[in-house]
């Protein structure tokens, strides 16, 4: 069922009452505040991340309408999410019962990227609460969370030389692009010999920017070249180092059979007999910049909860996916995984700094380690999946969803912008 309900706020006016910028109270219709009780008056504070380019009249767009009324059991010890004797997964429920409350009195415009999702079904923890959906529980409890989640790296082997390597380049760079090219190859020579995979995939992406870079940072003004400059070697590096990982770029379709088709930047897929599957989706943006409906975060974070129903359905046991947001020099990683029903948890493994230039090689080596964790998630889902295909071949069947497949949430929400001709 795609039935959809639409809710339009209108944007302040000469008929709006104006209840205190200054101290963050949110603006509310008069005829609204004659008739709502005052407990149900929900204050602008209780959200964040006010978007600036949002100037126009935008509406909330529910598809699967029927599924945000409808209450989640978890009466099953197996089902909830508990940490602490502290049960997160009615944290969590309670949050969006909170937010379902909150827009309806306030404008879509000046909803926050964390409450979008949360309306989704999709609850995102970072390590620092302000960017954490935990901000809105109490401390002890997003310190409990904390531990629990996906903040690790790829661990690697001792007697490493590439960190060594960058901070030579940078103190001493090639002068033109045969030394570059002669230094590569000694590097890359040392690494193999060394059999050290950071090694490896440093030295084999150094070979492919240390020379361009020699010349001077490239032209990256357009997304294109910024991908191809400094992401691409990184990517195809790490990932295709992986038998069981293939790799697809630039805006091909996610899935085929929804009306509302993805297009991500790039995916990393597991190919099994005839069946793909998605295990890592990444969005690019070559310069930072507030979008004027949903941002690349919401965006990215709704084809990573598409592709994990795919999975589940498919009987993969207890997959994760992972995702990449580049924007400008800034890149996060994310893994999203299912803990209870209709929460997706989708954890900021990391936030780090991309290289542009000679004088920030020794970032290389960190943003690789980085990448190597997400791909070692990646490769434990692609041989899940695997093991899913290999079932069903043996006994011509799916094998039993774990998690089970009523744990999947169709809910979407989405802000958009009313056409001029639609306005009142």
């Amino acid at each position: 069922m795609n039935d959809e309900v639409q809710i339009e706020v209108e944007p302040e006016n000469e008929n709006r009452k104006e209840t205190g910028a200054d101290n963050g109270k949110e603006t509310v219709d008069e005829r609204e505040e004659e008739t709502e009780v005052e407990e149900e008056k929900i204050p602008s504070d209780l959200t964040i991340d006010y978007h600036p380019y949002r100037t126009c009249q935008y509406s909330l767009t529910y598809a699967e309408a029927e599924e945000i009324s409808k209450s989640i059991e978890t009466d099953n010890a197996n089902s909830r999410w508990v940490i602490n004797n502290i049960c997160i997964s009615d944290l969590c429920y309670n949050l969006k019962d909170t937010t379902l409350q909150l827009v309806k009195h306030i404008n879509p415009a000046q909803i926050s990227d964390i409450r979008i999702l949360v309306l989704n079904d999709i609850y995102v923890f970072d390590k620092n609460s302000v960017f954490s959906v935990s901000k809105y529980f109490p401390d002890n409890v997003h310190n409990a969370i904390k531990p629990t989640l996906f903040f690790g790296t790829y661990t690697p082997t001792k007697d490493l030389d590439c960190y060594d390597w960058c901070l030579q380049i940078e103190a001493c760079p090639p002068v033109d692009w045969p030394s570059s090219l002669s230094l590569c190859a000694e590097l890359l020579t040392k690494a193999c010999k060394s059999g050290n995979i950071l090694d490896m995939h440093t030295a084999q992406v150094l070979t492919q920017i240390l020379p361009v870079l020699s010349n001077g940072p490239p032209d990256d003004t357009d997304e294109d070249s910024y991908v191809h400059y400094y992401l691409s070697p990184l990517l195809c590096s790490v990932f295709s180092s992986d038998s069981r990982l293939k790799l697809k770029w630039a805006n091909g379709h996610l899935r085929s059979d929804t009306a509302n088709t993805f297009k991500p930047d790039f995916t990393v897929y597991n190919l099994s007999g005839s069946a793909k599957c998605v295990v890592l989706i990444a969005e690019f943006k070559h310069k930072e910049q507030n979008s004027y409906i949903e941002s690349n975060l919401v965006k990215l974070a709704k084809q990573m909860k598409s592709t994990l129903n795919l999975l589940v359905s498919d009987g993969v046991n207890e997959p994760k996916v992972c995702g990449i947001h580049c924007e400008g020099e800034n890149v996060y990683t994310f893994i999203m995984d299912m803990p209870s029903p209709k929460l997706y948890r989708m954890c900021n493994v990391s936030k780090i700094k991309l290289f542009k230039n000679l004088d920030q090689v020794s970032l290389l080596p960190s943003v690789l380690s980085h990448f190597l964790y997400l791909k070692t998630i990646a490769s434990q889902t692609a041989a899940k999946i695997e093991a899913a295909v290999l079932y069903k071949y043996n006994n011509l069947k799916r094998p039993s969803p774990v998690p089970p497949k009523d744990w999947i949430s169709n809910c979407s929400v989405t802000v958009n912008r009313i056409p001029k001709k639609q306005k009142k």
